[in-house]
């Protein structure tokens, strides 16, 4: 027996990213996920996926049954060690995508493996393409095939493409991160698309908002009022149905643990307080106004990157930021892509100062704007540059990971609440 046999096995907190892949019509296809994580004083992110499948399968991971119920699929990435330990059969296989590199199959133990898991009905996709003679029997029974197209020409891409057309795989485009660029891969015959296209304005209309849309950011002002008046609010909410029927869903569920149901939006509001009605009705009230496909998409990454930054805020007091305004700022900083309208345009009806309006708009020598940057590269495991970004602006590294974990699990538990 060894001598730290009887000390306390640490506790490691980990919870799931998913990351949304889409079809050529931009609809949902499912999500590419990754753990991230913290136990103790300090513990780096896990992009690593040894950790996935068991998290999934074993947490109460709201976004898991979301996928479920959506007939999702999950795109995972398992090292030679976890397919080995047989990691993959911890999720359904209706479900579940396994993702592998070319390379693994390079192992003597992983062709068997993974005709196994095919055979099982997993699905299986490889990152990269090599044409190389030896892989063929890997892309001949592969059901998606990955490329980066992160610095690659057109001509090369659909080079590469040709020779991967002849094999029975999909082909998902990696890393596409605007709008010129799916276009580009779904014309060239790409079938699956991943990457920060979809927080991309599609198409910038000029145009005016509808009532609808104004009256929804009326509300939004009346929730910034330093003293609200709770009568008119409640009257507001209650004369929405779908508002209504939320809100007393969120006040009823097991987070709660409330001992007898709230029927009453005067109670619900009460119990709540005026910070957490707010941050729930601000991700209601911006998710009811955005139409497009992607809309549910970009809510999550939205309530996500308010969350991150508030919390922030809160653990950096030194550098004076109210985690409210911070708040603020995150869950309004996709509005563009949402109401595919100019940012300088939609900010003239936001309850926020100028500078903030400065960062929205991605204005130059922000004090803001580095903040909005580092949750961008939490939110596309950018790690290296997050890790630049942090060095920067003289963040806690552990701080800044638990507080993303945060808000990834509060922004699985909104989209839960807000598709019930």
């Amino acid at each position: 027996m060894s001598e730290n046999s009887n000390a306390p096995e640490e506790t490691i907190s980990i919870s799931i990213v998913r990351q949304p892949v889409f079809d050529p019509q931009r609809k949902l296809w499912g999500y590419a996920l990754f753990c991230v994580g913290q136990g103790g004083p300090v513990r780096t992110m896990l992009p690593e996926s040894d950790g996935v499948a068991v998290s999934v399968a074993s947490s109460a991971y709201m976004g898991l049954q979301q996928i479920v119920k959506r007939g999702m699929k999950a795109l995972v990435g398992f090292s030679e060690n976890s397919i080995l330990k047989q990691l993959p059969y911890a999720l359904p296989p209706e479900l579940t995508v396994v993702q592998v590199t070319a390379d693994l199959f390079r192992k003597p133990s992983m062709p068997e493996a993974l005709e196994r898991l095919k055979a099982d009905g997993y699905g299986l996709a490889v990152l990269g393409f090599d044409p190389a003679e030896v892989f063929q029997p890997l892309y001949a029974m592969t059901d998606i095939i990955g490329m980066d197209i992160q610095g690659v020409t057109r001509p090369g891409l659909d080079e590469l493409m040709g020779r991967a057309r002849g094999y029975p795989a999909g082909l998902l485009a990696v890393q596409v991160q605007d709008g010129a660029q799916f276009s580009m891969c779904r014309d060239l015959g790409f079938t699956l698309f991943h990457g920060a296209f979809f927080k991309q304005p599609d198409t910038i209309k000029v145009r005016q908002l509808t009532s609808n849309e104004v009256a929804r950011f009326n509300l939004l002002h009346m929730l910034e009022q330093e003293a609200p008046d709770f009568q008119q609010l409640a009257e507001i909410i209650q004369s929405d149905v779908s508002i209504s029927f939320r809100l007393l869903a969120y006040i009823n569920s097991a987070a709660f643990g409330l001992r007898r149901k709230i029927e009453s939006i005067h109670q619900a509001i009460s119990l709540l307080g005026w910070r957490k009605i707010k941050n729930w009705l601000r991700v209601v009230l911006l998710n009811d106004m955005s139409q497009k496909a992607e809309a549910p998409e970009l809510m999550n990454v939205a309530a996500q990157r308010g969350k991150f930054l508030e919390q922030i805020a809160k653990d950096h007091d030194f550098w004076g930021f109210d985690p409210e305004i911070l708040h603020l700022l995150g869950v309004f900083s996709l509005l563009d892509a949402m109401l595919e309208m100019p940012m300088e345009d939609i900010v003239t009806y936001l309850p926020l100062e100028g500078k903030l309006k400065a960062a929205l708009c991605r204005e130059p020598n922000n004090e803001y704007l580095p903040l909005l940057q580092l949750a961008q590269h939490y939110e596309e495991a950018q790690w290296e540059e997050g890790r630049q970004m942090i060095q920067r602006l003289n963040l806690d590294g552990a701080k800044v990971q638990a507080a993303f974990q945060t808000s990834v699990d509060w922004a699985a538990e909104m989209a839960t609440l807000n598709t019930t």
